[in-house]
Formats: C-alpha cells, sequence, structure tokens
C-alpha cells in the first residue's frame, strides 16, 4: 500500500470511525493510515489514485516487472496471448497476470534520513518578515 500523499510504503490499516467508514466498507473499501505522514485514507489493496494503473491483483503491488506471455496461466491464456496484452509478475506475491490496465512503474519513496528531516524543518521554520517602507 502506498500513500497518496507522500508515496511512503509505511501505511496500516486504521480502524473504521463511525458509520461514513462502515457504509464505504460495503463497496470493499476500507481506511488506511500513513505512519510517515499520518494521512487518512481509503482504498482497496491500493489506494484510490493508483486505480487506473496496473497493480498486482492479490497484494495491490505496483512496482511490477513485466514479463513475457508465455509465463502467465489460466483458462483464457491463449487468447490474451494472441492479442497481445502485456503480462506481469508480483516479486513479493509472485502472482502472475495479464492487464490491460496502464503501466506507469511506482517505486515507493525512501524515507528521509535524520539529516534530511532536519534540514527539511529548518527550511519550513524560516520567517520571511515584510520589508517596511
Amino acid at each position: 500500500m502506498l500513500c497518496p500523499r507522500c508515496q511512503s510504503e509505511n501505511c496500516r490499516r486504521s480502524r473504521r470511525q463511525g458509520f461514513g467508514d462502515f457504509a464505504i466498507s460495503v463497496v470493499g473499501l476500507r481506511p488506511w493510515r500513513c505512519r510517515s505522514c499520518d494521512a487518512r485514507f481509503v482504498a482497496r489493496a491500493v489506494a484510490i489514485k493508483y486505480l487506473p494503473y496496473v497493480h498486482c491483483t492479490m497484494c495491490g503491488n505496483l512496482d511490477l516487472q513485466t514479463i513475457s506471455a508465455e509465463y502467465v496461466d489460466g483458462m483464457l491464456a491463449w487468447l490474451f496471448r494472441m492479442v497481445h496484452i502485456p503480462a506481469y509478475r508480483c516479486a513479493p506475491c509472485r502472482n502472475r497476470f495479464f492487464s490491460i490496465r496502464r503501466y506507469h512503474r511506482i517505486i515507493p519513496a525512501a524515507e528521509p534520513s535524520a539529516p534530511q528531516q532536519a534540514q527539511e524543518q529548518e527550511q519550513e521554520h524560516v520567517h520571511h518578515t515584510p520589508v517596511a517602507r
């Protein structure tokens, strides 16, 4: 799961709060929370922002490898090979599948190091005072 705000991979399921969260669970959406930026968002296994892109149907991973179509099995695999639909492989769960969604490799953002975080905080606290005329 990637955070739609900061692209961090450090997300966890959040508890449902109130009627709204329970109502959206009827359509398969669940609340998530990013541990890096503390953003709360709703998503399936993949964030709604990334649904148009190809992702693993089992785990929601977006960092996929393109593979040869001959390595994908299934009842309609012969049809997908015939019409040249691209094949993908998810490394964490080893799922191989075809997809007609757009391929856009989205790699989780690396967590900023401590010196980099300190520098960013210093830049945020710099106040520009207006010049008196």
